[in-house]
């Protein structure tokens, strides 16, 4: 009894090799897909857990930076942090 055969063999050539070249796409297009990434406009300096349900960010953009609190069931509150960028 043969474990594999010649043709499932192919099948799995092909199998890895159109996988193969679909990485390759996808890492030559991920500074076009990832816009956020390299260079965005947004990101988060810091975060933390203030407690089970509060959490507290700084978030930086444009150069400007604000401390943003969030509780669940209330509406984040947004405070720009003059002098900090």
């Amino acid at each position: 009894m043969d474990i594999l055969r010649p043709d499932q063999i192919l099948t799995l050539g092909l199998f890895l090799g159109l996988l193969g070249l679909l990485w390759l796409v996808v890492k030559l297009k991920a500074p076009g897909i990832s816009r956020f990434a390299n260079g965005g406009r947004l990101r988060v300096a810091e975060a933390a857990a203030l407690g089970p349900q509060e959490r507290a960010a700084i978030l930086a953009v444009d150069g400007r930076e604000f401390l943003v609190l969030t509780s669940r069931g209330a509406a984040p509150v947004v405070l720009p942090l003059e002098g900090h960028a």
